[in-house]
């Protein structure tokens, strides 16, 4: 059986925990995995020579995190037009047909939610926090029905975009404010780096 070879790309990741994660996976169920941490700026590199580095060395696939997750969508096929909308992903597999960009964060997230609450809409949701997967997860409420979304961030033109796209992509009611929008709502999602430690 081949050795399947996995990394995460990003900055601020030394503590991730997914190393050892993926590792123990492939421990439990008989498979050869390795994991690699891959920070562009400790191997001397920009980001696209570590992407072009994995796909050239025949690795299996890569996890991309911040702040990589919308600079990696030019250089994969996207298949998903919902994620091609997002614009961000986050999973990208290599094999002979080439690079394949996936979105975990969105499909997760519709998973999640479809699990804890079943068929019923998402209300009234805030959710703090616009970049890779705040966008991910603002599309996967306009896929679960949610009745209007109030984008919540530091960057009010970053905001502004998402809005725009989410207000382009769907029928639900898309606004900006800042956290006096908090009270009232029926969900509130934080989609912001708070808690990575690097």
């Amino acid at each position: 059986m081949a050795a399947i070879r996995l990394g995460l790309i990003g900055d601020n990741i030394r503590e991730s925990r997914s190393p050892d994660l993926h590792r123990l996976a492939g421990a439990m169920t008989g498979l050869d995995v390795s994991y690699d941490l891959l920070i562009p700026a400790e191997m001397g590199l920009g980001f696209k020579e570590v992407f072009a580095a994995c796909r050239d060395r025949a690795m299996t696939g890569v996890n991309v995190t911040l702040p990589y997750k919308e600079r990696v969508v030019e250089m994969v096929r996207v298949d998903d037009p919902a994620i091609a909308r997002i614009g961000s992903v986050n999973t990208v597999t290599f094999a002979s047909g080439g690079a394949r960009g996936f979105n975990t964060d969105y499909s997760g997230f519709v998973s999640a939610y479809r699990h804890a609450f079943g068929d019923a809409a998402p209300g009234r949701v805030a959710l703090i926090g616009a970049g890779g997967v705040g966008r991910a997860i603002a599309f996967g409420l306009l896929a679960l029905g949610a009745a209007e979304i109030v984008l919540i961030d530091t960057d009010r033109a970053r905001a502004g975009v998402l809005a725009a796209a989410l207000s382009a992509a769907g029928v639900a009611p898309v606004r900006v404010a800042g956290p006096e929008a908090l009270p009232g709502a029926d969900g509130v999602v934080n989609a912001t780096p708070l808690g990575m430690v690097g």
